[in-house]
């Protein structure tokens, strides 16, 4: 019984196994690391995106309004995005030409890889564009 244990703990047997599942977990982390590097690229483009588009429409009507906001939810949802997550700051109306506005849209990103070990760590990804109104507004002299 000695000799066989003595035997068992010097074989070398099933050492191929051992690297292929250490292998497989090494693969799982870096595939996890890559999807949660990919969606936040991907929600960090949506929300510039969306934000450019606002901002555009902001320089023409010299800031922002309530029908900003209702214009970027639906952009948001056009985009596959919850609009309820996501927070808006901008110059609010009126501001006259050649006047700086700036929106910040901001949202909370939760990281896969890590919901993926038990672990709920969230992540501001913040999307900041400023830009010059283009209409005059004439004042009441």
């Amino acid at each position: 019984m000695r000799r066989r244990w003595k035997q068992f703990l010097r074989s070398e047997r099933g050492d191929g196994i051992m690297s292929f599942f250490f292998l497989m977990m090494i693969v799982l982390i870096i595939a996890l690391i890559v999807v949660t590097i990919v969606q936040y690229v991907m929600i960090r483009s949506n929300l510039r995106t969306a934000a450019n588009e606002v901002l555009q429409v902001m320089k023409v009507e010299n800031g922002a309004d309530q029908a900003t906001r209702t214009r970027l939810d639906g952009l948001l949802q056009s985009m596959g995005m919850n609009p309820a997550k996501v927070s808006l700051i901008a110059t609010p109306k009126p501001v006259q030409r050649g006047d700086r506005l700036e929106i910040t849209v901001t949202r909370e990103y939760n990281v896969f890889a890590l919901k993926a070990v038990g672990v709920n760590y969230t992540v501001p990804i913040t999307v900041h564009l400023p830009g010059l109104a283009h209409v005059f507004y004439r004042t009441g002299e």
